[in-house]
């Protein structure tokens, strides 16, 4: 080896060691402990080791060794994660941890702004875009048990009919894949359009494998784009960021469309029948109001971005969570027994649940709150960031820093729950056999920024699980092995395809 060479490599590893140490010294010596930050990668490294394709499980590992409160270097993000439930239940709730991170990779989805109510800034526009949207649904029957059962239940005499024509077909075998993303899906649609599309409909079925592909081409914990946001236009292929795009610009020209429609259709000047018309309704309002030195609350941009917010959040995690009660009922027949039982008892056959039965139907609400803990269809939760400096226990939270929430870690505590990887329904059943929630089960999020859709959400799994049992009885296919709980990873937790043999029930 020459002289030269070995001077290069010498040369290179001190300049590492330079950077590591004035990276390390520039650091505020209060900030929460955490793995040391390798030059420019930060921990991705040590993230990828542990466990590349799920940063939530790669989070709780480490916390094992740094604690409930962590400093994580994402490349050229700061990020602090929250590993248990207590920290997450008392510093989450706090206006100042009440914000949404926001970056060039993140804004892509909604035409490079801040739009809709998921990444809104709080306390303004978020306040008033979510007191919008809450007080449109509610006037559009979303408010209204019986409004909302109507259309829940529209969806799932299509599944059944549905369901029922596939077991002729294949001596009862049927392919669960994203089975359930069209009716979940019609659902959102029905809150925000008041209509619904047929579940065959070519541009409802090709979005939503439009929406799968990017659920499933990154997440929110380690992903390139997230710790090197500006590398999505330096090297759009390679990061992926070119797909995405594409995935972007189809979800938001469908909702471009529909606000095309119903404009030009008029209606909503006088008579608005559903969100969007409620919204085009504000738009025009604030229009006459005059020029403001801010930029317009009620736009249509703004509105795309509201429908984008809707339909995203809206479809995956339901459908998912639905694929994944139904998997783990396969794989414990005893269960799917029990809870079909008690079915036969509060819900007459041939008859949809109501609001009376929801409370009656304990065994079914304890299997859908185990499948939320189990699954953790969203493990880290959507991403805060607090925008001035502030505490988390005892340590520095500096201002724009990335605050994630590890739901998995909470849902998987051992300490807690035990047995964590068994699915075992009876954690929510009392003595009396009355099902009893518990706290640290959070699908829908915590504080105020928790999940807009959670009534829907809840009424329609209850309300599908249940009808589902009525006529059904799902069985692992003979001389198959059993439906595998191996997940696939991405921003949402999803099962794999797996197949059932389905049986009517008289």
């Amino acid at each position: 080896m020459s002289d030269l060479l070995i001077f290069l490599q010498g040369f290179v590893l001190a300049l590492i060691l330079i950077l590591v140490s004035v990276n390390y010294t520039r650091r505020p010596k209060n900030l929460a402990p955490g793995p040391f930050p390798l030059p420019i990668l930060g921990n991705l490294v040590q993230l990828g080791w542990i466990n590349a394709t799920k940063p939530h499980v790669a989070f709780a590992k480490l916390g094992e060794k740094y604690g409930d409160v962590m400093s994580i270097q994402l490349g050229s993000v700061y990020a602090v994660v929250l590993n248990s439930y207590e920290v997450m239940e008392e510093y989450l709730p706090k206006p100042e941890f009440s914000h949404r991170f926001f970056n060039g990779w993140i804004s892509e989805r909604t035409l490079s702004k801040r739009l809709g109510v998921v990444f809104a800034e709080s306390p303004s526009p978020w306040q008033e875009l979510r007191r919008f949207s809450l007080r449109s649904l509610r006037e559009f029957g979303f408010g209204k048990k019986n409004g909302m059962h109507a259309i829940i239940h529209a969806e799932i005499e299509e599944i059944i009919s549905d369901l029922k024509s596939k077991i002729g077909e294949n001596n009862g075998i049927i392919t669960f894949d994203e089975y359930f993303s069209i009716s979940t899906l019609n659902l959102v649609w029905s809150m925000l359009a008041g209509t619904r599309y047929e579940h065959s409909n070519p541009k409802l079925l090709k979005l939503t494998n439009v929406v799968k592909e990017f659920f499933l081409s990154t997440n929110t914990g380690n992903n390139v784009l997230l710790a090197f946001p500006e590398w999505r236009n330096w090297f759009p292929n390679w990061t992926g960021m070119t797909a995405q795009r594409n995935c972007h610009h189809k979800t938001n020209s469908f909702f471009q469309e529909i606000i095309d429609e119903r404009r030009e259709l008029g209606i909503y000047k006088t008579n608005p029948e559903n969100l969007i018309d409620q919204f085009l309704f504000e738009i025009d309002a604030e229009a006459k109001k005059g020029g403001s030195e801010n930029a317009p609350i009620f736009s249509e941009d703004q509105l795309v971005g509201l429908m984008n917010d809707m339909f995203m959040a809206g479809s995956e995690t339901s459908s998912n969570t639905l694929a994944w009660s139904l998997l783990y009922l396969i794989r414990n027949p005893e269960m799917q027994e029990k809870l079909q039982k008690e079915i036969e008892v509060v819900v007459p056959h041939g008859t949809f649940p109501t609001a009376e039965h929801e409370t009656q139907l304990h065994y079914a609400r304890a299997i859908l709150a185990e499948t939320h803990r189990i699954s953790s269809v969203l493990p880290l939760m959507a991403p805060r960031a607090v925008v001035e400096d502030t505490y988390c226990r005892k340590f520095l939270v500096p201002k724009g820093t990335y605050v994630m929430a590890n739901i998995y870690n909470i849902h998987h505590d051992k300490i807690y729950w035990k047995d964590p990887e068994n699915f075992r329904p009876e954690r929510f059943i009392d003595n009396e056999g009355h099902f009893k929630s518990d706290p640290r089960v959070k699908p829908f999020g915590f504080g105020k920024r928790n999940c807009l859709g959670e009534p829907l959400a809840s009424t329609s799994l209850l309300h599908y699980l249940v009808v589902l049992m009525q006529n059904f009885t799902f069985r692992g296919v003979p001389n198959e092995p059993l439906p595998t709980d191996v997940p696939v990873d991405g921003i949402t937790i999803a099962p794999q395809v797996y197949r059932a043999l389905l049986e009517c029930r008289a």
